[in-house]
């Protein structure tokens, strides 16, 4: 049986080989640590900040989906509000606006959760009309009547300390 004591850069080992009976074992001298507290630490500082940039991203995700959501669906009120106007006797301006808003809410599904009568509340509905004028390519200038329906509401959030923001979607429509 021979004995091999090795000094070598990160810590002392021991070889023990016995050819006769088959045996090799290896081992190594010097302290040990345990890191698994070191590890737990870690994680305790680690969690809660990948936790809140999980929350950040959720939200940042909930915000683009309202915000193509409301922009669709300003589009439809739009629409209702540019055929109107086009009409030969075009109705009263809320009543215009009532239609805008009602095919706000059957674009997004519902019923009367958009209104147009409390313009600080989170689901509001807003009309502006313009008129432009617009140069034509044989010099001459064209006007255009323009429509524009405005959609907000308040981003909705599932994690507690991630906060919400409001999201607006605006479409505009031409009309003679």
């Amino acid at each position: 049986m021979t004995f091999r004591h090795d000094r070598q850069r990160f810590g002392a080992r021991s070889v023990v080989s016995d050819a006769k009976h088959g045996i090799h074992r290896v081992s190594r001298g010097g302290r040990r640590r345990d890191e698994g507290g070191q590890a737990l630490v870690e994680l305790v500082i680690v969690l809660p900040l990948v936790a809140l940039l999980l929350g950040v991203a959720f939200n940042g995700w909930s915000g683009m989906q309202l915000a193509q959501r409301l922009t669709s669906a300003a589009r439809a009120g739009a629409l209702q509000a540019a055929n109107e106007l086009g009409s030969q006797s075009p109705p009263s301006t809320q009543t215009i606006l009532d239609d805008a808003t009602k095919a706000v809410n059957a674009e997004e599904g519902v019923s009367g959760v958009y209104q147009n009568s409390e313009s600080g509340a989170d689901d509001y509905v807003s009309m502006t009309t313009s008129a432009e004028t617009i140069s034509t390519a044989n010099g001459g200038t064209l006007n255009i009547n323009v429509v524009t329906i405005a959609v907000s509401q308040r981003s909705s959030s599932l994690v507690p300390f991630v906060g919400t923001f409001p999201v607006t979607a605006h479409a505009t429509a031409r009309y003679s």
